[in-house]
């Protein structure tokens, strides 16, 4: 029997490739999958707790409801500028369903979607089940920036959008504003929808723009967020869609005829979270203080970093150390040091790996100590 030919032709991602090989490993150092160890708030857990004990919990209302859909335009206008309401905001089974619904809401097939590489490995699959086309361009050597004139190289009358990772996964950049600016000009005059997926928002080092915060695209901007990061709510499968208003029924109808709702105790945890977890300077403080050590400690060990400015990831080139291919480089460190890593061809591109700072600081130690004695 057939199957659908999108699915027939989907790879298995390398990320799991990765970890299921490092179980092999019984002492193995499990640096692949962005997993946070830090925990849910426990007001979170246990209101949600007592929620469900003293209630029946029925179906949620589609996209989650206005009273929910409110709080997180109110939290948008006021963290990140903005100008939203009730009736912009779906809330999805998570930030991978909210950009998959998204994609399928506005991809026809042989609609292109322009990509940076490296990318979130997650994206081409869902552009090429709706029978449309990813189009990548390599920025690594325009120092991990997208730019108009990159833009001009490879947008055709295809393009339908540009699907953007800020903060970045896997590189931990964050755009800065001037960057943005020049994305929001080049699209604010053509018929191309701007993807923006935020979900490492919260995560930011330093300075941290929105798409949300510029005027004159808000019939073209979608974000992607959520509390899987922000909150280390990832089991919770809590994210949101915010989408032009005037389109709203037809992101809102994708979503319903592919989950029906979101989960009414998740609904309930993401509410408890807006109201009273809103500042996660904590986590930021923790994740940032990982990225600096392992930045200087790979430096040392002939690593070329990207400097990550957000999230919790280190991208790395390794290529003064080894001529293998990424794959083969990270299942030949797996195999002599026992750390799993990510190669960078998951990505999208060679000659580096990716690193996960989800373990604490006195692992990540453990791991250099490994590292050091590859050969």
């Amino acid at each position: 029997m057939r199957f659908n030919s999108a699915v027939e032709n989907l790879q298995y991602s390398l990320i799991r490739v990765l970890k299921d090989e490092a179980t092999k490993y019984p002492n193995s150092i499990d640096l692949t999958i962005g997993e946070p160890d830090l925990v849910t708030p426990k007001g979170i857990v246990d209101k949600v707790m007592e929620y469900g004990r003293n209630h029946q919990l029925k179906y949620a209302l589609s996209g989650g409801g206005g009273e929910i859909g409110g709080l997180v335009a109110k939290h948008y206008n006021k963290i990140y500028g903005g100008n939203y309401t009730e009736k912009n905001v779906i809330m999805n089974i998570g930030a991978s369903e909210a950009l998959s619904s998204a994609l399928r809401t506005i991809l026809n097939p042989e609609d292109e979607v322009i990509l940076t590489a490296p990318y979130y490995p997650g994206y081409p699959p869902m552009i090429n089940l709706c029978y449309a086309k990813p189009v990548f361009i390599d920025i690594t050597e325009n120092n991990f920036k997208l730019s108009k004139e990159l833009l001009e190289k490879y947008v055709t009358k295809k393009t339908k959008a540009i699907l953007i990772s800020n903060p970045c996964n896997p590189t931990g950049n964050v755009m800065g504003y001037d960057e943005m600016k020049e994305i929001v000009d080049f699209i604010r005059e053509r018929e191309i929808f701007l993807v923006a997926d935020e979900i490492y928002s919260a995560l930011s080092f330093y300075e941290f723009h929105s798409f949300a915060e510029f005027r004159g695209i808000e019939d073209k901007l979608i974000i992607v967020n959520g509390f899987s990061k922000s909150h280390s709510m990832t089991g919770w499968r809590m994210g949101y869609t915010i989408c032009p208003e005037q389109y709203r029924r037809y992101f809102l109808n994708t979503s319903f005829y592919t989950v029906s709702s979101p989960m009414s105790l998740s609904l309930k945890g993401a509410e408890i979270a807006l109201k009273e977890y809103e500042d996660r300077q904590d986590l930021v403080e923790e994740y940032k203080k990982r990225a600096e050590f392992m930045s200087q400690e790979l430096e040392k060990l002939g690593f070329k970093v990207v400097k990550p400015k957000g999230a919790f990831y280190i991208f790395a080139d390794y290529s003064k150390l080894s001529s293998l291919k990424s794959l083969d480089f990270s299942l030949d460190l797996l195999r002599k040091t026992e750390v799993a890593v990510v190669p960078g061809i998951s990505f999208g591109v060679e000659n580096f790996i990716r690193i996960a700072l989800t373990v604490d600081i006195s692992i990540l130690k453990q791991a250099i100590e490994r590292i050091k004695k590859y050969s």
